[in-house]
């Protein structure tokens, strides 16, 4: 004899096709100990499904629950009353799942937060009250994927500060997972809004954490094909000095910083140069800051913030740039089924509007890098070597031209930095006409 764990399957409100499915190893366990009889609290508690009835038929042995009374299974009136009574127990589970759906839609509708399972990250337990701390990571990683940082950055980020989600920590993890922080990044409810089967519903029952504008520059930037098919890198800010700004002295091509031999090099993707990035940083900074201190370089940078006024060119450049790729990026989200039309509508008309009115900040602006209006150039050159990397990389793109040479059948140890560097000074308008050899 053999008591059947009547707590299998458990007793839920709702009986979805997909739970169905799933595994019972007290029942699976029952069946294989093959029985002589069974016992269980209810039927419905050791079997809702024909399919399950049958296998339990094909054991041959009596059935006995202690709150529906015996079935016996070894004739054909009894299999019959069995069967019977599996259906009706389908069909009541079957219209507890839709009564439950149609509560959970409507529910959505009226943006009442769905407070079943573990709360989300960011909420407490109710899925409303605001956590300040989980909130304030919610808010910086935004800001990070905005600045051109990575996925893996905001990962980092959190889990160092020992914010991890609940769901993770429930099964276990002890790091954000670069899908857990872009999950997050991009779900609707961290802008108040309520979904249900990833369909925005409306506005939710709780406090938004970002405003739409940035949840929308998120999508975008994050949806972006871009950042997996080998182009520009829109989810990603430049680690080395020269990527993208030092030329291939043989194809013409942009470099991007790569390892080669246990050596960190820079190269273009055809490999042409493997210039050692110690050797061409230094040299590239070093001719920037010689540049810097020119007789003619002060006067001339003081002419063109004057003519600038408030704003900064490349600044401004960048952010229109990055603001079409994000209304790409929506576009092309939106053509795969990342987000809904209503998402792409409210997203585009936030992303133009930050278009137009930096397109008309950049009119008429000159091509300055970042400055500090206290420190100045002095200030710049004195603290050289605590400034931030993307400081550098404008300054040092402003002021120079980097190529970056082949070793042309040299051994790497018996080339000198002239051979793998090449470093020219542009006239100051970004033209390279009329320039200087370093």
């Amino acid at each position: 004899m053999h008591l059947g764990d009547h707590r299998l399957p458990q007793g839920r409100a709702t009986l979805a096709p997909q739970l169905l499915r799933k595994v019972r190893p007290g029942f699976e366990a029952l069946l294989a100990s093959r029985p002589e009889a069974v016992v269980c609290w209810h039927t419905d508690r050791l079997v809702r499904v024909t399919k399950d009835l049958e296998r339990v038929i094909a054991l041959g042995v009596n059935v006995h629950a202690a709150r529906a009374g015996h079935l016996d299974l070894s004739t054909p009136a009894g299999r019959a009353v069995a069967r019977t009574v599996t259906a009706w127990a389908t069909y009541e589970g079957e219209q507890k799942a839709e009564r439950q759906v149609l509560a959970n839609l409507q529910a959505a509708k009226a943006g009442k937060p769905y407070t079943a399972g573990i709360r989300p990250f960011g909420y407490g337990k109710d899925h409303v009250t605001i956590v300040p701390a989980e909130a304030d990571a919610v808010r910086e990683g935004a800001s990070m994927i905005l600045a051109g940082e990575s996925l893996s950055a905001v990962a980092r980020r959190w889990t160092e500060a020992g914010l991890l989600s609940p769901r993770s920590i429930a099964a276990g993890a002890t790091a954000w997972t670069l899908r857990g922080v872009k999950k997050v990044l991009t779900s609707p409810r961290y802008f108040g809004r309520r979904t249900y089967r990833g369909e925005v519903m409306g506005e939710a029952e709780r406090s938004a954490i970002l405003d739409d504008a940035a949840h929308y520059a998120v999508v975008s930037i994050l949806s972006n094909p871009d950042r997996f098919s080998g182009g520009p890198r829109t989810g990603r800010t430049a680690t080395t000095l020269l990527s993208g700004i030092a030329l291939c002295g043989v194809c013409g091509d942009s470099v991007s910083g790569r390892g080669y031999r246990g050596t960190k090099v820079y190269g273009c993707r055809q490999t042409h140069t493997r210039s050692p990035r110690d050797v061409a940083d230094e040299r590239a900074e070093n001719a920037t800051l010689a540049r810097m201190v020119r007789p003619d370089f002060l006067p001339t940078v003081l002419a063109m913030r004057a003519g600038e006024g408030e704003a900064d060119t490349a600044y401004l450049r960048a952010q229109v740039k990055s603001l079409r790729e994000r209304l790409d990026g929506l576009a092309l989200a939106y053509a795969e089924g990342a987000i809904s039309l209503s998402q792409m509508t409210a997203g585009s008309g936030s992303l133009r509007s930050r278009l137009e009115d930096t397109e008309s900040k950049l009119c008429g602006v000159t091509g300055l890098p970042p400055l500090d209006p206290v420190a100045g150039i002095a200030g710049l050159i004195e603290g050289w070597a605590g400034t931030p990397l993307p400081v550098k990389r404008s300054w040092v793109q402003f002021c120079t031209l980097v190529t970056l040479m082949p070793a042309n059948g040299k051994h790497a140890r018996k080339m000198t930095p002239d051979d793998h560097v090449s470093v020219g000074w542009p006239c100051l308008d970004g033209s390279a006409e009329d320039g200087e050899a370093v």
